[in-house]
């Protein structure tokens, strides 16, 4: 395996989400470092120093050799340098901007509407609404962690509370 001179030249200290795919299936992973030439991972179960890997988060993809593994973190050699750049932009859905600020806007309690006139308690719906859908594709999913559950429950907890929020705005 190649060299790449001094590790932490051009690593970027991040805390993002990804998915590591393996040969023996896809696990989430907290990317958090990360430079053209590899990243440290961390995650509750990870494959062996050796294993081919492809990091996924979003639409980006980075194929590689996981170099090491201790205490839930690990180091990834990529094949290919990759666009770090890319990497620690904000990847969401485009609906996802929107629900950031409006919530942003609540905290500030500023007086929140839609895209056009729509009151408050109907932005407020909204946001429950995506709240309900990110819950539901969450524990929908084969590798949602069983760790996580109470966090799920959360934002669960939320979603209602926005639902009787926007429901009092309506009267």
């Amino acid at each position: 395996m190649e060299s790449h001179g001094n590790r932490a030249e051009g690593r970027a200290n991040v805390f993002l989400g990804a998915v590591l795919d393996s040969g023996t299936g896809s696990v989430p992973v907290r990317v958090r470092n990360i430079s053209p030439h590899g990243a440290l991972i961390e995650g509750p179960i990870l494959p062996a120093p050796g294993a081919e890997v492809r990091l996924v988060r979003g639409a980006l993809r980075a194929s590689g050799t996981l170099a090491w593994e201790a205490q839930s973190h690990a180091g990834v050699s990529f094949a290919e340098p990759i666009d770090v750049q890319a990497w620690v932009q904000r990847v969401g859905h485009a609906g996802q901007q929107r629900v950031d600020s409006l919530v942003a806007a609540i905290r500030r309690g500023e007086t929140v509407r839609g895209g056009g006139d729509e009151p408050q308690a109907d932005a407020l719906a909204g946001i429950s609404r995506s709240l309900d859908e990110l819950c539901e594709r969450l524990a929908s999913s084969k590798h949602f962690p069983p760790e996580l559950g109470e966090d799920l429950l959360k934002l669960d907890v939320l979603a209602q509370s926005l639902r009787s929020l926007a429901r009092r705005g309506m009267r």
